[in-house]
């Protein structure tokens, strides 16, 4: 197997671990994982099968290879975010990095130059990048897409002084526009830094009936257009997620998978049985309170043993849901924005619950169906298998900054003051 397909854990020396003194913290806690200091649990079996990027501490656009852990840090601040956890994307453009394309098969100018130059990308090294100017339009070929779905098309721009530059998406199927360049300064490129580079996104809905589109990195209507552009990408779902690269064919990534999975790894710190008390600290799904469910944690996802802690899909608050629904309970304080670092626990006693989100009231209730002790823990996406995640439709999409456990049923009080 080639070293670098291999399941990334972290090196212990000698031939076996003390996994229970490893985990005690002073608070009590069995399991206390800590993300942000950019090192992966030994306890953590992290797999994906294909590279992909992340924000690295420079603040530069990087890739993980196959089975590395991806820490991803704020572009702005360069504050280091946790451990990132995101589902399969496919970035639907091609050609996306340089828009470098003799013989306009992937993009089009129309009245502008396009030039590829050398240039500091948001890489941080020296590539090509495209340098767009004069009066008219640049855009992609046709992309099929699906009728009313949410999709996301970013990119990443950088004005070069010019007055005007706006971006826009077309449907190509009724010949009308679905996010349209002349709506009163919401989508000009031209207001954004002239030395470094800016990641721009916007989200629509594809119209009924609708099976193609055309996005425009950059359209004007008036001469003076002058903007670099890098990585484009058009994906499913109600936000940009880490950049894609596509060639000629579109880019791919597939689901991280982050699992405590069944024996010693999971059996040496997980003792209260059908009692105890989870806590998570975690950026909000990208999605935030549309599309669907965002999940933070989950035990096994199979009938009697599952526990899943996740962000409702409309109302953007927590569920503690067990396996196929069940009886559920919701906080009534929502995060906000959506997006946003956010921390919740919740304790458990066979089936009587208690949840907590950002210090909030405390919501009580039955889950029913919980009944037997739980084998593995899975984060960012339920599991059912235990080596890997199942429910990729609704993984996080963001970053997990701590996970702890404790073997018994914690006050709601703590539980206020854990999460405050």
């Amino acid at each position: 197997m080639n070293r670098a397909n291999r399941p990334r854990k972290a090196r212990i020396s000698g031939s076996s671990f003390d996994s229970r003194a490893m985990s005690r913290a002073g608070d009590g806690s069995t399991l206390s994982l800590d993300f942000t200091t950019g090192v992966l649990d030994p306890r953590v079996t992290f797999t994906r099968s294909t590279t992909a990027t992340y924000i690295n501490s420079s603040g530069y656009v990087t890739s993980a290879a196959i089975n590395e852990a991806r820490f991803d840090y704020d572009s702005s601040t360069l504050a280091l975010r946790g451990l990132l956890i995101e589902g399969p994307a496919t970035n639907l453009t091609t050609r996306s990095d340089s828009f470098d394309d003799t013989g306009n098969l992937s993009w089009l100018a129309s009245g502008m130059t396009r030039t590829a130059t050398s240039a500091t990308s948001p890489k941080g090294i020296t590539e090509t990048v495209a340098l767009i100017a004069g009066n008219g339009s640049f855009r992609s070929n046709t992309i099929t897409v699906t009728a009313s779905t949410l999709y996301t098309f970013s990119f990443w721009a950088k004005n070069n002084s010019g007055t005007q530059a706006r971006y826009r998406v077309w449907n190509a199927t009724a010949g009308s526009s679905i996010v349209d360049y002349t709506l009163p300064g919401s989508n000009y490129i031209s207001s954004i830094n002239n030395t470094t580079w800016t990641r721009i996104s916007v989200s629509f809905t594809t119209p009924v009936g609708c099976t193609s589109v055309f996005v425009y990195p950059c359209s004007s209507d008036t001469a003076g257009t002058n903007v670099f552009l890098w990585g484009a990408q058009l994906e499913v779902g109600a936000a940009a997620t880490s950049y894609v690269t596509s060639t000629a064919s579109q880019g791919t990534r597939s689901q991280d998978n982050a699992i405590i999975a069944a024996g010693a790894a999971f059996s040496g710190w997980y003792t209260g049985g059908l009692n105890g008390t989870f806590y998570a600290d975690w950026y909000g799904g990208v999605a935030g309170a549309s599309g669907t469910q965002r999940s933070v944690l989950a035990t096994d996802d199979v009938t009697t043993k599952h526990l899943h802690l996740y962000q409702t899909a409309t109302t953007n608050t927590m569920t503690l849901a067990n396996f196929g629904g069940g009886s559920t309970i919701a906080t009534s304080n929502a995060i906000s924005p959506a997006g946003s670092r956010s921390k919740s626990a919740f304790s458990y006693a066979t089936s009587a619950m208690n949840l907590c989100l950002n210090g909030g009231t405390v919501a009580s209730g039955t889950v029913t169906g919980f009944t037997v002790a739980p084998t593995w823990l899975s984060l960012g996406g339920p599991s059912t298998s235990g080596t890997a995640i199942t429910g990729t439709t609704v993984m996080l999409n963001n970053s997990i900054r701590a996970i702890k456990y404790w073997p018994t049923v914690l006050p709601n009080t703590t539980l206020q003051s854990l999460t405050a």
